[in-house]
């Protein structure tokens, strides 16, 4: 007998993972059986049945984005004619006004109305201004840190701590915490090429007042010297005499001799030519011995190395200049003054008092004449000479730059120090002072001031003083400026009927059939047949307003030139204001109530909607999910099926074979 199981398909088969997809796609289930195109019918059936609400959901899912598209569309065009309404207001206030004035420049805010004024400028005011005595000196204070001023505006003082002591930061400094009552600039009064940099204040309003910086009383006036001492030096015997023209000097150091010859006589010009010698022998200094009215320049002398013990200068027939001194103790401390001594006395004539400190050791002094010299003197006149105190020229023959030199005479190494006991001023008060603004008003007979320029003439009308004299002032409606804002509202308001049309009847628009359409043109009716008995029987047709057949607005300028014309008055007060009553009083009330934020109703339609749409989507994905599950389900139970049905096809077929070769071998046997 023949095997025949070589002929028999593999039950392996049924085993074969069915793939399924989502419940919106076709779902094609791979079976063995004969019946596995019935059991994917059922399985589709079964689906297509379960997700017909899910249709139904997705249906009303895009009706719902379709209005809330629209209403977006409509918030757009509500919002277009509220912009409207608020243009005609400006047209109506500041931004829709003509002026003429000859002596000010004129600026019409809101509440500003058309009138005639007359005024007399007798004076526009000044600024008050101050201007630093000295070159502004940008080295800090004793301690390296940067000083503390106080900034005095009239009668008020108030501290800054700039960053550095330069006067562009003072400056900024300034501006930056006061800047609403002072400007403070950091001005060059000299050239490019050497600069003088001084602080310019004016203050903020017009009208007298004291601008000034001070430095702060007990701050240092001085600052440490590293000059060397312990060295030979010397003094020249008399007044330097810088008449005739330019002299050649000798330097004599022990004996070497140095040839110099200085562009002038000048004591600076030979002190500058003295330390310009190659190797540097001698440091010169030009120092004043006598007093502000008479000044002493003599030039001292030092050696720059020890072992030297006199230091000469001689004139051109080798006669000597210098009286030698003694020198200075070893290791004394040496301090200078920091700043170009400023010789002003107290403003209000009390002497001024300083404090020297010098070996640990106080002493205070009052001087009522605040030259250097003058301060000088005081200090060396002080019991038990703690210091010698000299007057030292910084600068140039044209342009001298005072400072005190202190020198400590206990040999201690501590730089002395010397401070004004009370703040003292750096700054010039400019002059004329400030004045403030006078101006009459329509021969009032009342001379009005101002600390400003700009004055309030009326309401919404300000007045920026630019001149003197008499001058009428005119503040009219322009008519052009407001018939182009009445025009802007017809096109907003047309464009906001025409959406709502696409609304009505066979347009077939979103909200079609929904009340809000309903609301939303009865907003915009009571605009376009707004009527005021109040402001002399007009309506809109008076302002140039057609209303149309299909609610639509058409504009004539030609109409509202006419009315303006006849009644300015009565358009003015037709028209109103947005919180004032007219007509744009309702037309913001309206509009309110369709389009506010918060509260509006195309806003709340909208909220609305969205949360609709949002639980819908909600809704429908859960169905989806349910759906996708029973899928599932069906497929895992029509899969079992199908190889159950599969497995007995598959024994029917054996069992047939089986006979059937049974059959045949019986009719060969026969046969044979």
């Amino acid at each position: 007998m023949g095997t025949i199981s070589s002929s028999l398909p593999s039950t392996s088969a049924a085993n074969t993972p069915v793939t399924t997809s989502s419940s919106s796609s076709t779902t094609l289930f791979t079976g063995t059986s004969s019946y596995s195109g019935d059991l994917q019918n059922v399985i589709s059936r079964a689906v297509s049945i379960a997700s017909l609400p899910i249709e139904l959901l997705t249906s009303q899912q895009t009706t719902l984005s379709n209005q809330e598209t629209e209403l977006t569309t409509l918030g757009t065009d509500f919002t277009a004619v509220q912009t409207s309404v608020q243009a005609i207001q400006d047209a109506l206030g500041g931004s829709g006004m003509n002026t003429t004035v000859s002596v000010a420049s004129v600026t019409v805010g809101d509440g500003a109305v058309q009138g005639a004024y007359s005024i007399n400028v007798t004076s526009i005011g000044a600024y008050a201004t101050s201007l630093s005595s000295q070159t502004w000196n940008a080295a800090s204070s004793s301690s390296g840190t940067p000083s503390t001023y106080n900034l005095v505006v009239g009668g008020n003082s108030y501290s800054i701590s700039p960053s550095d002591d330069s006067a562009a930061t003072v400056a900024s400094t300034i501006n930056a915490q006061y800047g609403s009552l002072v400007q403070a600039t950091a001005v060059n009064v000299g050239s490019t090429a050497s600069p003088d940099y001084r602080l310019s204040l004016q203050s903020a309003t017009l009208g007298p007042v004291d601008l000034d910086i001070q430095a702060p009383a007990q701050a240092s006036l001085q600052s440490a010297q590293s000059a060397t001492t312990g060295y030979a030096e010397s003094q020249t015997t008399s007044t330097w005499d810088s008449s005739g023209s330019a002299s050649t000097y000798t330097l004599a150091v022990d004996g070497t001799n140095y040839t110099i010859s200085p562009t002038d006589n000048s004591a600076a010009s030979v002190a500058a030519a003295i330390n310009a010698i190659s190797g540097n022998p001698v440091q010169a200094t030009v120092v004043d011995v006598g007093t502000g009215d008479t000044p002493d320049e003599r030039i001292q002398l030092q050696s720059t190395s020890s072992g030297v013990s006199t230091v000469d200068l001689q004139d051109s027939s080798g006669n000597s200049l210098q009286q030698q001194g003694t020198p200075v103790a070893a290791g004394a401390g040496v301090s200078q003054t920091s700043w170009s001594w400023d010789p002003t006395a107290d403003p209000s004539g009390t002497p001024t008092t300083y404090t020297l400190t010098a070996a640990g050791a106080t002493q205070t002094f009052s001087v009522t004449d605040n030259s250097a010299e003058s301060v000088a003197a005081a200090i060396n006149a002080l019991s038990g000479s703690p210091v010698t105190a000299n007057v030292v020229d910084m600068g140039t023959a044209s342009s001298p730059d005072y400072r005190i030199q202190l020198v400590d005479n206990t040999g201690n190494a501590t730089s002395p120090q010397l401070s004004r006991s009370t703040p003292f001023s750096l700054q010039t008060q400019g002059t004329p002072p400030g004045t403030l603004a006078a101006y009459e008003v329509a021969n009032s007979g009342e001379n009005i001031t101002s600390d400003s320029r700009s004055v309030t003439l009326a309401t919404g009308t300000t007045l920026s003083l630019t001149g003197t004299g008499e001058s009428d002032v005119t503040v009219t409606q322009s008519a052009s400026t407001l018939s182009t804002a009445l025009s802007g509202f017809a096109d907003a308001y047309n464009a906001a009927v025409g959406e709502l049309a696409k609304q009505y009847g066979q347009q077939n628009g979103p909200l079609q059939g929904e009340s809000i359409i309903y609301s939303l043109s009865q907003s915009l009716a009571s605009m376009s047949t707004y009527y005021s008995s109040s402001a002399g029987s007009l309506g809109m047709a008076d302002l140039g307003f057609t209303l149309n057949d299909d609610g639509t607005l058409t504009y004539s300028p030609l109409t509202l030139m006419g009315t303006d014309l006849g009644n300015s008055a009565g358009v003015v007060a037709f028209l109103g204001s947005t919180t004032g009553g007219g007509f744009l009083q309702a037309a913001t009330n309206a509009l309110a109530t369709v389009d506010d934020p918060t509260t509006g109703l195309l806003t709340t339609t909208e909220t609305a909607t969205q949360a609709q749409i949002t639980s819908l989507g909600d809704t429908i994905a859960t169905k989806q999910a349910a759906v996708q599950q029973m899928q599932t389900t069906l497929t895992n139970q029509m899969a079992a099926a199908d190889a159950a049905i599969a497995e007995m096809q598959q024994q029917f077929t054996y069992m047939s074979s089986m006979f059937a070769a049974q059959q045949t071998a019986d009719m060969m046997y026969a046969n044979e």
